[in-house]
């Protein structure tokens, strides 16, 4: 195998499906990239046995053939040379040895690698569909952005709260995630979703990997069995389904959620920042004091003190006192993209109900946060 190619492509296949190595695991093949040329196509891919990521990467094929390289090493050796500018690429395997010569066309230097055999790699077989539609791609991004915030950042006892479930039902698709102490989802209504019945659960990490690599274009998102696949552009990634049934997440939604208080949210933003000092130090809490024009911010600490900060609001509210965590309001502020939010509660010890002032039958956000007892 011997291709020629620009070194900036390269680096981009790379750092692309280097999302599918393993961090841990005992068949060392599996820590290798996998290229193949062929039929004037570089194609390379990475698995960890459950996530698949394949790419292909323009280049000129001067000997077809194929080779298993070490793959964080032979990343972090092509990041490395990005002193070097855009420069022509040629990677020379000895087939003989399986040798790889890596070097950079009018540059002196030269790398020699160990390669691997493809004989161990596993053999990865891409599905055949059962379900099958297209979604624009940054449509995808917003609902996975947003319906992700409240997903279980480590393992629980509680099937699908480290989890994120993708559900279509009545031409609606929603995004949704629990951890026990809030709620998030996004839904989008579209005609094409009208033949689609179905509930996924996808894990947290491969949520985290999608965001970063989704388009802006069209996606294509096919399902068999346990399996799901996504196409756009020349990226393949195929993964599995998580075991389990998610929450049913509609019962903690009211029917008929009106109303609530208009604020900024970058204003609302701010303000939590500004007590961060103080808040990160009592573990995130935070206190709300309502009254009839005023939304007050406070926290306190007994060896820093208290911080305090004021929102004016509009219309005669009621006096509450609520309690909350900060980090839950600040993960909805900063996932919303909507400048007006609206919140709703109706007192301590209840959940607080936040969303877009934006929101239309369809699209929409929510989220829901279990207030704390007030001290």
């Amino acid at each position: 195998m011997k291709i020629y190619c620009q070194k900036d492509d390269l680096l981009k296949g790379l750092q692309i499906v280097s999302r599918a190595l393993p961090s841990t695991t005992a068949i060392p093949e599996l820590t290798h990239f996998y290229f193949q040329a062929q039929e004037g196509v570089l194609s390379v891919c990475a698995t960890n046995m459950k996530t698949y990521i394949s790419t292909k990467i323009p280049a000129e094929i001067l000997r077809q053939g194929e080779i298993l390289v070490q793959g964080k090493f032979f990343l972090e050796l092509v990041q490395s040379l990005n002193s070097f500018g855009n420069k022509h690429a040629v990677v020379d395997v000895n087939e003989d040895n399986n040798r790889v010569l890596f070097t950079l066309e009018g540059e002196r230097l030269k790398y020699e690698l160990t390669g691997r055999g493809r004989e161990e790699y596993p053999d990865v077989e891409l599905i055949e569909a059962e379900t099958e539609f297209k979604i624009d791609g940054k449509m995808l991004k917003e609902l996975f952005k947003f319906g992700s915030i409240a997903s279980a950042a480590t393992e629980t006892s509680v099937q699908g709260f480290r989890g994120v479930c993708m559900e279509v039902k009545e031409s609606k698709m929603t995004v949704a995630s629990m951890d026990g102490n809030r709620l998030a989802m996004n839904s989008r209504t579209l005609p094409r979703f009208e033949n689609l019945d179905f509930r996924w659960l996808l894990s947290l990490d491969v949520v985290s990997e999608l965001l970063k690599i989704l388009p802006d274009e069209e996606v294509l998102v096919q399902q068999r069995d346990n399996k799901i696949l996504l196409q756009f552009s020349s990226i393949v990634f195929q993964t599995m389904l998580n075991e389990g049934e998610f929450v049913d997440y509609e019962d903690f939604i009211p029917d008929d959620l009106e109303g609530g208080i208009e604020l900024s949210r970058t204003e609302f933003l701010d303000h939590l920042k500004g007590l961060q000092p103080v808040s990160r130090e009592s573990g995130n809490r935070i206190a709300i004091d309502i009254s009839a024009d005023v939304f007050g911010l406070s926290s306190f600490n007994e060896k820093f003190g208290e911080a305090y900060r004021e929102i004016k609001i509009e219309g005669e509210n009621e006096d509450v006192n609520l309690a909350f965590n900060a980090k839950y309001i600040m993960d909805f502020l900063n996932s919303s993209s909507d400048q007006t939010i609206l919140m709703f509660c109706e007192g301590e010890g209840m959940p607080a109900y936040f969303w877009s002032k934006e929101n239309i039958p369809e699209a929409n956000d929510l989220c829901v946060i279990m207030s704390l007892t007030v001290q």
